[in-house]
């Protein structure tokens, strides 16, 4: 009897054994599992953060384009408008017709609110980025005539003025 109790207390002790090293595993195995969790998890974290910014670069992008499109389009705009705006100017010189001079000075009101401004040139030193040289009389740098006045449209020139230099 004294043998089956000290059997019976072996067998227990190694089933116990048997118990803790399943347990061991157990729970090693679910630290493995977590880890590979939270190494997905931080992944996945950093994918998103990658696919966010690329999301924000690429509308920053798009609103950059967007905004030099529509510069071109009215520098293109006002372009066009320059040279009849300035046949149209001359003839009221001409003409004298009070009305026409009003319709022409709001004309170019509303251009200078769009961002169209002349570049004031005569009696200036010559300046390569505003002016281009048509004439010249004399060695001098100084803007004597005006032959057709330059503009910029918000802070860009888009026409530059010819002027004669004395």
């Amino acid at each position: 009897m004294k043998q089956d109790k000290k059997n019976q207390s072996e067998s227990e002790a190694v089933a116990e054994e048997i118990i803790n090293e399943a347990m061991e595993e157990a729970v090693s195995e679910d630290q493995r599992k977590i880890q590979e969790l939270q190494l997905l998890l931080a992944n996945s974290l950093e994918r998103e953060k990658r696919v966010l910014a690329d999301y924000q670069n690429l509308q920053r992008r798009s609103q950059e384009e967007r905004m030099a499109f529509i510069k071109m389009a009215n520098k293109d705009f006002c372009q066009i408008l320059l040279q009849p705006l300035g046949h149209l100017s001359l003839a009221a010189t001409n003409l004298k017709d009070r009305g026409l001079d009003m319709v022409i000075e709001q004309f170019w009101k509303e251009l200078q609110n769009f961002g169209l401004m002349e570049i004031e040139v005569l009696g200036q030193k010559f300046d390569l980025k505003t002016m281009e040289v048509v004439d010249k009389k004399g060695e001098g740098e100084k803007v004597i005539e005006v032959v057709r006045k330059g503009f910029m449209l918000n802070g860009e020139v888009i026409q530059h003025a010819q002027v004669i230099l004395a």
